[in-house]
Order: C-alpha cells, then sequence, then structure tokens
C-alpha cells in the first residue's frame, strides 16, 4: 500500500505546482482540474479506509460450524452468506463429519466484516439421525464492535424428535 500512497503524494504534489503556477497566472483554477482534486482526496480517503479495514485484525470475523458431541447427524455441506453475500461454502467428507461428530469444529469463514449489524444465514444439507436428508435455512443476526468476533452455529438432534435437527447460535469477542 505505501507504493500506492507514494504514487498519490506524487499526483497530489503535481496538483499543488499546478496550482502554484496557475495561481500566478490566473485569479482561479479551472473548475475541471478542482472536480479532478475533489475526486481524487475522496478516492484516497476510501483507499485509506479500506486499507484500515484489511490491516486492522479488530475487523476480524470468523464463523465456526459444529455439531454436538455424539450426534448422529451427518453434514453434506452448508453455504453462508453475511448480509447477503456469500462468504463461504464447504462439502463434508466422511472423515471431517465424524471429526464434527466428536464435537469438533469447522472454521467456515474467516474475514474482515465491519462495525454494526449483520445477518448470518446458513443453508445446510444433512442427514438426521435415522438417515434422512433435509435441508435447513438458519439465519442470526449479530452486532460486531471493535473486537474480533466468533460465531459458531452448532447443530443438535431434536430431542422431541419433531424436528431433524436443532440449530444453536452462540457468539464471542476476543481482543487477539
Amino acid at each position: 500500500m505505501n507504493k500506492g500512497i507514494s504514487i498519490f503524494a506524487g499526483f497530489f504534489a503535481a496538483i499543488a505546482i499546478q496550482n502554484v503556477t496557475l495561481a500566478a497566472g490566473e485569479s482561479s483554477v479551472p473548475a475541471d482540474l478542482q472536480d479532478l482534486k475533489s475526486d481524487i482526496l475522496n478516492l484516497n480517503r476510501e483507499i485509506t479506509q479500506l486499507e484500515s479495514e484489511l490491516l486492522y485484525p479488530s475487523s476480524s470475523t470468523a464463523i465456526l460450524v459444529g455439531i454436538n458431541a455424539g450426534s448422529r447427524l451427518r453434514l453434506v455441506d452448508i453455504n453462508v452468506s453475511v448480509d447477503d453475500q456469500n462468504v463461504g461454502y464447504h462439502a463434508y467428507s466422511e472423515q471431517e463429519t465424524a471429526a464434527l461428530g466428536k464435537g469438533g469444529l469447522h472454521r467456515v469463514y474467516m474475514g474482515n466484516v465491519t462495525s454494526g449489524q449483520h445477518v448470518l444465514k446458513a443453508v445446510i444439507n444433512a442427514y438426521d439421525a435415522r438417515g434422512k436428508d433435509f435441508q435447513r435455512t438458519v439465519t442470526y443476526t449479530f452486532n460486531k464492535g471493535s473486537l474480533r468476533k466468533i460465531v459458531e452455529v452448532k447443530a443438535a438432534e431434536d430431542p422431541s424428535g419433531a424436528q431433524p435437527a436443532v440449530f444453536t447460535f452462540n457468539e464471542w469477542e476476543s481482543k487477539n
């Protein structure tokens, strides 16, 4: 990013020289040059904001998927979106499903999410305890603050048997 910033610094210096030259020879700067300068300043502001979001880990958010230990659910795949933007997809192998069934967690998404309220949506294809396939779409609204956010989607067998599975959400914040 420093190379990009130095390019902008050189460009701003050129505009400043142009302004001084015009100021000496004319009473006002042409409107087109002022518009260009304004556009460049706005672009520089947006680039600085993007650089800040990408470089500082406090915007980091992770989405984990798990199954209650001992559960006989078998995940086939999961498709995750945040604010209607697809952020992750994974198809599970038998080995991965076995690891999840022993209480393991799978990180479906790790990325930067801005502060504020967000909607997580997960479309899950799986087999229930009796081996019948099902698809479930679950949504969860979470607030992202200045700390790192971890959101877990956890599947469990429905004890009442009314549904193939029950999904719960847990979230944590961390400084590291």
